[in-house]
């Protein structure tokens, strides 16, 4: 039983480092916060920002049709795929939504 009990309490130390692999893609749903030259940021739907490098092997794709960089704006939706373990996160595909977040009411 004790060594049941070490064993589970290694698996559960080293599991981070497992998580953390290179190889793991990494996908963030959310809005457009900013978009600059050769990167974009990302509001997560958990509200965290993420920062994605773009490259010229970065997809970006409206339903079917392939899109650029310069025709994504703040506030629309984006799901982004990234290969993990390098940093910065280099985006290898980005899926824009059919419509834009809705806004949120301005609180009188």
């Amino acid at each position: 039983m004790k060594k049941l009990l070490i064993a589970l309490s290694m698996a559960f130390a080293l599991a981070p480092l497992a998580w953390a692999h290179e190889g793991h893609d990494h996908k963030v749903m959310g809005t457009v916060a900013s978009i600059h030259d050769n990167q974009i940021e990302v509001k997560g739907t958990d509200g965290k920002l993420s920062t994605f490098v773009l490259n010229d092997k970065t997809k970006i794709i409206h339903g079917t049709a392939a899109m650029k960089a310069a025709d994504m704006k703040p506030g629309d939706r984006v799901v982004v795929t990234a290969p993990g373990g390098k940093e910065p996160l280099v985006a290898r595909e980005i899926r824009m939504g059919t419509t834009a977040a809705p806004k949120t009411a301005a609180k009188k």
